[in-house]
């Protein structure tokens, strides 16, 4: 079932899981009726583990049999355990049944079976001394490396570990010999050092003395030594278990999987429920949008995806195993979201800049008029830094208008037209379907066709767009759409100089704003709320046209030409998104980041009678490794 990204469902999961790494001392309660009982994450403070991790609390607790007085039974129902597994004999808990926290699912997996009866733990120990106590122990722990029905119950025990809805707590009738070995092989998984799992292990002793002075005070003495070797525990018998696994299987996650049979995906799952990672692999060094994906990848430790089977946490465990994030805190914030406002927001003045031949109407005839059309076919690219992916963006489209001129100095035109874009980053993709209508007009002093000039030139237009994102490391497709508006207007000054070779400078501003609703992602575990935008860009824009003597082949008078443009941001020239999952929010700035773009090409139109055709290709530089060109096929009829 899809997981709900709700902040309710944050909470939820930290108070059932703990997931509390920053302060490491341990506020576990003591139980009187239950003196073995502890948290696995440590005895007074938080263990440390390989790779930068800290064990959480709250997650796993071991203990004794489950015999909790009325004020312990009050303390456990305040700790959200879930599950209770019970690995004692049917026999032990005919005799001492639990006593299980309100709410919590019980299990019982047997790890001993025939050998842990009463009978026969009575027959052994009456032949026995303190040192035949002790090399029973290490027998005993080696049956859990050895034993098939030891090995069998373990799978069991640690998928229900792994499968606990919330804390889990397991135990035995002591809470030292099969919960003690539980415990260790749960540490291991998580990476705790030796010393710590031995620690843990021995911690036994101080916890249960009280109770082992007073059963050895109440033996004859020739039977105390081996009680009270056999009540406690030694380092030896732990040490057992494992040189064992060493023999017989070589490395611990050898035993996990050929020995118990447990799959990555449950290791994996048992160690995020343990342990929280304060940095990530490369974490300190990363830049930018890749510092701002693995912040982001690391917060997510605290959310339902983590500790779970999911996609997010094989991929994050599997980074820390590899020592390698492999670029998914690249991949995961979402760059192409700002790639795409930065796109949108340039893309208005791109369309002034294509129009512009047409809607001039200083070569029409008074009160005549002529209809247009022009395609327009534009790539940018933007290289990839430490800092952003690269990102390319592509547009194709066409407008198509009319130009009417009033008298000697006013031209109007107006138009309607559409563009498809394409934004690709990381591997992500937006496709943007945008249309729009444009009106302006040119207002000369003296005439069109001699002299300064001004121009006012409005779009506006409705996006629509689709969104799919791949985050890879087997996250899936993130899909989403949206759609906004644009609003642009273009106001300059120019001065056409007619002549054998004519020039027409022109310097203006260009204004636009964009308007786009938010993205809700889907069909991912990490699909992301996107929020929306509602940004204005403003720029300087300056152009110079040249026309050389039309020459005249075959009947047609053809007309090359030179243009050169430079824009120049006076807003922020990067765009941001803002994005969240499970209330952790993540923000990526675009790759584009330049306040200048330049841009350079040359035109070719042909003339016959009142039909015009022209071409044009131009080349666009950026100072922050933009580069690309755009080129435009137009027809043109006079009326």
């Amino acid at each position: 079932m899809k997981l709900k990204k709700t902040y309710a469902a944050t909470i939820v999961y930290l108070l059932c899981c703990g997931a509390q790494a920053a302060d490491l001392t341990l506020n576990t309660p003591r139980l009187e009726g239950m003196d073995n009982f502890r948290d696995v994450a440590g005895t007074t403070t938080a263990y440390t583990t390989a790779n930068d991790g800290v064990m959480r609390q709250g997650v796993f607790y071991r203990a004794n049999a489950i015999t909790p007085t009325a004020s312990d039974l009050a303390v456990l129902n305040t700790l959200n355990i879930a599950t209770v597994v019970d690995l004692r004999t049917p026999e032990e808990i005919a005799t001492t049944p639990d006593t299980l926290p309100a709410g919590a699912k019980y299990v019982n997996v047997d790890l001993i079976g025939n050998s842990g009866s009463t009978s026969s733990i009575t027959s052994t120990l009456a032949n026995l001394d303190a040192a035949g106590v002790n090399a029973m122990m290490e027998d005993g722990e080696r049956s859990f490396v050895t034993s098939s029905y030891a090995r069998q119950g373990l799978n069991e025990v640690f998928r229900e570990l792994a499968e606990a809805d919330g804390a889990a707590l397991f135990h035995c009738t002591a809470g030292k010999d099969r919960t003690g070995w539980t415990a260790a092989i749960l540490q291991s998984i998580a990476g705790v050092s030796s010393a710590d799992i031995m620690q843990n292990y021995l911690a036994t002793n101080e916890y249960t003395a009280a109770r082992i002075n007073a059963t050895v005070a109440a033996l004859p003495p020739s039977m105390a030594e081996t009680y009270r070797t056999l009540m406690g525990v030694q380092a030896n018998w732990l040490q057992a278990g494992f040189d064992q696994i060493l023999l017989s299987y070589g490395t611990v996650d050898n035993y996990l999987k050929e020995g118990l049979g447990l799959d990555q995906a449950t290791i994996y799952v048992l160690r995020a429920k343990m342990v929280r990672y304060s940095q990530l692999p490369g974490q300190e060094s990363f830049t930018g949008n890749a510092a701002a994906g693995a912040a982001f990848l690391n917060a997510l430790q605290d959310s339902p995806l983590s500790g779970r089977y999911t996609a997010y946490n094989f991929a994050l465990q599997s980074a820390i195993d590899s020592g390698s994030l492999g670029g998914l805190e690249k991949r995961i914030g979402g760059q192409i979201y700002a790639d795409t406002a930065s796109y949108l927001l340039r893309a208005p003045s791109q369309i002034n800049d294509k129009i512009a031949p047409w809607i001039a109407g200083n070569t029409l005839a008074i009160g005549s008029a002529s209809v247009w059309m022009t395609g327009m076919d534009s790539y940018l690219g933007t290289d990839g830094n430490s800092a952003q992916s690269s990102s390319n963006e592509h547009s194709a489209g066409a407008v198509v208008g009319s130009t009417w001129r009033a008298n000697e100095q006013l031209s109007v035109n107006g138009g309607i037209g559409y563009s498809h874009g394409n934004v690709s980053s990381n591997g992500d993709e937006v496709k943007t379907n945008s249309t729009f209508i444009t009106l302006g007009g040119r207002y000369a002093l003296n005439s069109l066709q001699n002299g300064p000039y001004s121009t006012l030139q409005g779009t506006a237009g409705y996006i629509d767009y689709d969104a799919e994102r791949h985050p890879g490391s087997g996250l899936g497709s993130a899909k989403g759409d949206s759609n906004g508006q644009f609003y642009s207007a273009r106001a300059g000054l120019g001065w056409f100089v007619p002549g054998i070779v004519s020039f027409d400078p022109s310097l203006g501003v260009q204004v636009t704003h964009l308007h786009l609703e938010g993205v809700q992602e889907s069909d991912s575990e990490v699909a992301l709320d996107v929020d929306g935008t509602n940004e204005t860009q403003t720029s300087l824009v300056s152009n110079l046209d040249i026309k050389l003597k039309p020459f005249t082949p075959g009947g047609w008078a053809l007309t090359p030409g030179i243009n050169i443009g430079y824009e120049r941001l006076l807003s922020d020239e990067q765009q941001t998104s803002h994005a969240s999952l499970y209330g952790i929010n993540v923000d990526q700035v675009s790759a584009y980041n330049s306040k200048n773009l330049y841009k350079a090409g040359i035109t070719l139109s042909a003339t016959s009678g009142n039909l015009t055709l022209a071409a044009g290709a131009n080349v666009l530089a950026a100072d922050r490794s933009s580069s690309g060109f755009n080129g435009t096929l137009s027809a043109s009829y006079a009326f």
